[in-house]
């Protein structure tokens, strides 16, 4: 069954009786793909589903947990105005919308390293609040960009390294 399901060409489609945010989920049951969609951004599935049939090796669980290291998808173009981030997702080639200051701050920080680390610090100070407060913000924030696709798990980066402890005698 495994040969075939690889051989074979995927067949994502559309669950409207899967949600996310009010919004439907797209998947493929041939692969672990999966993402909600977000009604500004991709005004339908039917562009999505496409591009999956022909970039079926882009596949991501956007449904899954949020994982600790991020990275922006190559098809996302991305910029800023004031101090509004600009997206278009170039899979539907719907064109730029605009989104809040914390998602500018988690771009800034995922682009740069791959965490929400300094977008938490960034939001804090911008807020006047404790980290706890601005780090519960951000990670809804960034959920919410990668249950839509605009965010993945980064290639290749394993988790945050911490230093080893100096030893002690």
């Amino acid at each position: 069954m495994n040969a075939y399901r690889t051989a074979a060409p995927h067949r994502p489609a559309a669950d409207y009786d899967r949600r996310f945010d009010g919004q439907p989920v797209v998947h493929c049951p041939d692969c672990h793909w999966a993402q909600a969609l977000d009604k500004r951004l991709h005004q339908g599935p039917w562009a999505l589903i496409y591009w999956h049939r022909d970039h079926p090796a882009n596949a991501v669980d956007h449904l899954a947990e949020l994982p600790d290291r991020l990275a922006i998808p190559s098809y996302v173009q991305w910029g800023w105005q004031a101090h509004w981030l600009a997206i278009e997702d170039t899979r539907t080639e719907e064109g730029f919308l605009l989104f809040g200051r914390e998602d500018l701050e988690i771009f800034h920080s995922v682009s740069a390293h791959g965490s929400l680390d300094q977008a938490v610090v960034a939001n804090a100070h911008r807020r006047s609040v404790f980290p706890s407060a601005a780090r519960a913000e951000i990670e809804a924030a960034a959920s919410d960009l990668f249950r839509t696709g605009l965010l993945r798990p980064a290639p290749g980066l394993g988790p945050a390294k911490v230093p080893p402890k100096a030893a002690t005698g």
